[in-house]
């Protein structure tokens, strides 16, 4: 049960938690040596982990809600770390107090950020327009717009016409995984994908990209690469040199951007508005304020949005965070080029890609789900005991 923040200071150093993303998952795990060094800790989310890597396999109907979800409260529970239901709205760094959106200013001597992303909104969008479109952030959005299509196919009221806008492996992987939720549905609507041109999967190789490609036609998905979309109106895509693309659903695949509530910290952050840190993971501005994941930048070092990265920097967020409260001294995070990862390709198929390497297969979509069965496993494993 979420308990009520507090503005005054508790006994000892105190540690606080911004956001239940990969990293801070870690910390959950690992807070008895907060514990152990005299340190207090709390967590302010809104809600339950939702993982990245079951999210479109969830949204095409091979997993379930339960399946996508870490129930942080009772995590943070079992680690002896205070849990706070509630959301930052922004820092009072003088007096090193974290601004909430509903409970009072709570007070810190370190502080984590580990908030994520979200989707950039598409430009030009007629409010009007807003119901019918969700994005492929936040995770717990597809859940309730698998929920809102099921109920929509059953009752013969669910859209004709789906479009993903974006065309990247997370527009693909969602345009493949609504397809196969209408097949598993019986339903008749049609599922498109647009982006501009020359933007389908670019980041993969040719020969992997040909892969994707044929097994998105072979769904019967619709491919425009006549974008970027212009502007967006109710039920109605305006794309370059006067083209329109009609739809009853758009999803929001366009790419990601870190949260808007950084820019109300008052601390340096990178031209996307992340946040910019040093290699010990510390914020550029405040050495007290640290962060891991997609919402901040490592000055000289860009790396990709993937929750792998934040998984790395976790045991170095750990261990420079015990260092601020007083604990050891601390180390640099060294980014390691590549790792894998694996497409769900909607069709029973993943595509595996690793550097230069790549299959796809029904293997690659079982390594997949044993990869990310792991993970949740590994965390779920702490709050049973």
């Amino acid at each position: 049960m979420s308990q009520p923040a507090a503005s005054c200071r508790p006994q000892g150093r105190h540690l606080v938690l911004l956001g239940a993303g990969h990293a801070h998952l870690h910390l959950l795990r690992h807070a008895a040596r907060f514990r152990r060094a005299g340190h207090a800790v709390t967590l302010v989310a809104p809600g339950p982990f939702w993982y990245s890597g079951l999210a479109t396999g969830m949204l095409g109907g091979r997993h379930d809600a339960a399946a996508d979800q870490i129930d942080v409260a009772a995590l943070a529970a079992q680690g002896g770390v205070r849990f706070v239901r509630d959301s930052a709205t922004g820092l009072n760094r003088a007096a090193r107090l974290v601004r909430l959106a509903a409970g009072a200013p709570l007070a810190y001597d370190a502080l984590s950020v580990a908030l994520g992303s979200s989707v950039a909104p598409l430009p030009d969008t007629a409010p009007e327009a807003l119901p019918m479109i969700t994005g492929a952030k936040p995770i717990a959005g597809l859940w309730a717009l698998r929920e809102a299509l099921e109920r929509g196919f059953r009752a013969g009221t669910g859209p004709a016409r789906i479009v993903v806008a974006g065309g990247g492996v997370t527009g693909c992987e969602l345009a493949a995984n609504l397809a196969a939720l209408v097949r598993r549905q019986g339903a008749a609507a049609s599922v498109s994908l647009v982006c501009p041109p020359g933007e389908l999967l670019r980041s993969l190789r040719p020969s992997a990209a040909a892969g994707v490609i044929r097994a998105l036609q072979d769904q019967d998905i619709m491919l425009r690469q006549d974008g970027p979309v212009r502007a967006v109106r109710p039920g109605l895509l305006h794309l370059p040199e006067g083209r329109q693309l009609p739809f009853d659903l758009l999803v929001n695949a366009s790419g990601l951007v870190p949260p808007a509530v950084l820019r109300g910290f008052g601390l340096p952050l990178d031209a996307g508005g992340a946040l910019l840190v040093d290699r010990q993971l510390r914020s550029l501005g405040d050495p007290r304020v640290h962060g891991a994941g997609d919402c901040v930048a490592i000055a000289g070092h860009p790396l990709p949005r993937a929750g792998v990265q934040a998984v790395r920097q976790a045991p170095v967020l750990l261990h420079n965070l015990l260092a601020a409260l007083g604990t050891g001294a601390p180390r640099a995070f060294r980014p390691r080029p590549g790792a894998l990862w694996i497409m769900n390709l909607g069709d029973g198929t993943g595509l595996a890609n690793y550097g230069a390497l790549h299959w796809r297969g029904r293997p690659a979509l079982l390594l997949k789900d044993w990869i990310d069965q792991r993970f949740m496993r590994r965390h779920r494993s702490v709050i049973r005991g």
